[in-house]
């Protein structure tokens, strides 16, 4: 090997322990980038971490807070009142029950009281929420929370800490309960025996029992909380979801007032042991949307339940109830009444938009008439037909006004009451087959009749005949309206146990309309001599309208004050109906339903 041959591989060697060296290098290199991405990432997930558990925090908080917002305003929410945390009383316990398992130093949590928008958005200025007057009712809350996060690898990284924050809205909805119509409202004595009547009907006798025993408990009412937890119901909604037995409904409510001290509630009992093993759904007569606090403070009146759940035990079937009609001057042969009611849920709990109805009633009441006596000289016999139909009035909860129950800040409710049509009518079906010739009688078909009076000699008119059949109907109806029941405690009404009243004045028959419905009269007027007079259309006419006007002040008036007296004003009154409207009860607004919506 010459001296060139050995200078050239000398000078190579030291080219392959340079290639070890470099990946040693690069080994290293990598390892320092690898824990740096590595370091970024895991900070970063705490970061994630720390925001998530804020955005729990935020939503938590929000709707501790939101349960404050129940019309009062933000002064008085901040200050607290009797039995109700002051604002700051209530963020620091719902923070401390909120951030014992969360990361990062310890939160920093506010609440800002906020007028909140339909579509969830709230004033702020420079990213802060711009809180309602103190004079101001807020309808929301807006909670921040945040937290300072220390990195794990803040000396590789080169940061040592970050900031995370989240914020949540929530508002309070506002639900109640209302009911249309009321069988304890208007329970006065006559009222009282209508509906002993009326449940002794469908309870086929097998109760006997006096106006007392109802207007002992008509002021009575029972809590819905306090009926499920008789019954062995967690809830409200449970109750009222479940299918019950009516007897065993009843009895509960028995025990419950007697635990109130409240005289005559036997009668609840002695009516739950009659009705046997019939089972309704108490959301027939009470119903709630689901998630209202207003159900949890509900109530309902002691004799509402009761006749309600006699309705609904029976079903919507017809029913014969005699008495009704007793005190009516049709008591003849051949007498039938018949009665249907249709229960209603007339109770309702919910939000804006919540329906509530009253029970739909139809009456009917045929018979022989019974001696009406003479009209005109004219015996006349014959039969009546009385109908009534009832069908619902529905309520629609339009608004819900949290106040404080004092003349400048009222509490209370607005209900759209659409009227349900309510139609009575009597008709009287009159056989007449006889004469008159007494002088008055004669002179009474002839009143007004110029040309029959004046008729002298063997022309003038001794002797009427008159035969065939007449029928005669009053009626009345009440057209369906929509009127507004604005609710404002203590203003109107005094208390949430009265009613404010649609409509005015009772809805009865009367005779100042009277429509022929059948007329198949035959009129003859005869002379001295018992001769013929010819008689045109327009004298019949004349004659049969005469004979009308009797028959109505004679049969059809003390037929219709009857009845207007001892079945339908007292039917009308016990369903809470009257022209036009109809009783709306109201109770106190629950304002405090929180939900997020931001």
């Amino acid at each position: 090997m010459n001296g060139r041959a050995r200078l050239l591989r000398a000078v190579r060697r030291p080219a392959r322990d340079e290639r070890g060296a470099t990946a040693v290098v690069i080994a290293i290199l990598m390892s320092l980038v690898l824990l740096a991405v590595s370091a970024f990432a895991i900070d970063l997930g705490m970061q994630r971490a720390g925001r998530r558990d804020m955005q729990a925090v935020a939503d938590m908080v929000a709707l501790d807070m939101g349960r404050l917002i129940d019309g009062r305003t933000r002064a008085q929410i901040e200050a607290g009142g009797s039995g109700i945390s002051a604002a700051s009383q209530q963020l620091t316990w719902s923070v401390a029950r909120n951030t014992k398992d969360t990361i990062g130093s310890a939160p920093t949590v506010n609440a800002y009281w906020v007028q909140v928008a339909a579509n969830g958005t709230y004033p702020s200025a420079g990213g802060i929420p711009v809180q309602v007057a103190s004079t101001a009712v807020p309808n929301g809350v807006v909670v921040t929370s945040g937290t300072t996060m220390a990195f794990a690898f803040g000396g590789v990284t080169g940061t040592g800490s970050g900031d995370v924050a989240r914020s949540a809205v929530a508002t309070s909805d506002k639900s109640a309960c209302f009911s249309i119509g009321s069988y304890a409202a208007r329970l006065n004595t006559t009222n009282s025996a209508l509906l002993n009547t009326i449940l002794g009907g469908f309870l086929g006798g097998s109760v006997n029992l006096t106006a007392v025993g109802y207007t002992g408990i008509a002021d009575a009412n029972i809590s819905l909380l306090s009926l499920a937890a008789q019954l062995g119901f967690g809830t409200v909604d449970q109750l009222l979801a479940a299918n019950v037995n009516a007897g065993t409904l009843l009895i509960a409510a028995a025990n419950i007032l007697t635990s109130q001290g409240i005289a005559n509630a036997n009668v609840l009992n002695l009516i739950g042991a009659s009705l046997g093993g019939a089972t309704i759904s108490l959301g027939s007569l009470i119903s709630a949307a689901a998630g209202t606090g207003a159900a949890t403070t509900a109530t309902i009146n002691a004799v509402d339940l009761l006749a309600g759940t006699v309705f609904l035990a029976d079903g919507s079937s017809a029913i014969s109830i005699p008495g009704l009609a007793l005190n009516l001057p049709i008591s003849g042969t051949g007498l039938t009444t018949s009665l249907r009611v249709i229960q209603k849920p007339n109770q309702r709990c919910g939000f804006k938009g919540t329906t509530a109805s009253t029970s739909q009633v139809d009456l009917s009441i045929g018979g022989t008439l019974v001696s009406p006596g003479t009209v005109l000289g004219l015996p006349v016999n014959g039969t009546t037909a009385i109908t009534a139909n009832v069908a619902s009035a529905t309520g629609t909860l339009t608004d819900i006004i949290c106040g404080n129950e004092t003349a400048s800040s009222p509490s209370g409710e607005d209900v759209a009451v659409t009227s349900g049509l309510v139609g009575a009518s009597a008709q009287a079906n009159l056989n007449i087959n006889a004469s008159t010739a007494d002088s008055g009688n004669v002179g009474g078909l002839l009143s007004g009749i110029v040309s029959l009076l004046n008729l002298l000699g063997l022309n003038k008119v001794a002797s009427i005949q008159i035969s065939g059949t007449l029928g005669l109907r009053v009626s009345t109806a009440d057209p369906s309206t929509v009127k507004t029941a604005q609710i404002r405690v203590p203003n109107n009404p005094a208390t949430w146990d009265d009613p404010v009243s649609l409509g005015s004045g009772d809805l009865g028959l009367n005779t100042l309309s009277v429509t022929t419905v059948t007329n198949t009269l035959t009129v003859t007027a005869k002379n001295f001599l018992g001769l013929n007079i010819s008689l045109n259309v327009g004298q019949i006419s004349s004659i049969v309208t005469n004979l009308i006007s009797s028959i109505t002040s004679v049969v059809l008036n003390p037929l219709v004050t009857a009845l207007n007296n001892n079945v339908l004003k007292p039917l009308f009154n016990l369903l809470g109906i009257s022209i036009g409207g109809a009783d709306v009860f109201g109770q106190k607004p629950y304002c405090s339903n929180p939900s997020l919506v931001g």
